[in-house]
């Protein structure tokens, strides 16, 4: 199943988390008040320390949505 993650800042600092699944038309979006907890469920996705930390390093720089690639998350744990 392919699902893509961005991830975006939004005005008020908080950082909001999408999940796109296109093959169902659905595109929910989740907002946290830290980067910390952010961080948390990206990690739960499956996607690598590595790559959360490179996303939201380039994400600060931007001031924009990033969004992750495929390679950076465990598939096994990415099923929804």
């Amino acid at each position: 199943m392919l699902v893509i993650v961005s991830v975006s800042r939004l005005d008020n600092d908080r950082i909001e988390v999408g999940v796109a699944r296109p093959q169902h038309d659905s595109n929910p979006t989740h907002n946290y008040p830290s980067e910390k907890e952010a961080r948390a469920v990206l990690s739960d996705f499956g996607i690598s320390e590595e790559t959360i930390a490179s996303h939201l390093k380039l994400l600060a720089q931007m001031g924009a949505a990033v969004k992750i690639p495929a390679d950076g998350c465990s598939a096994k744990r990415f099923a929804v």
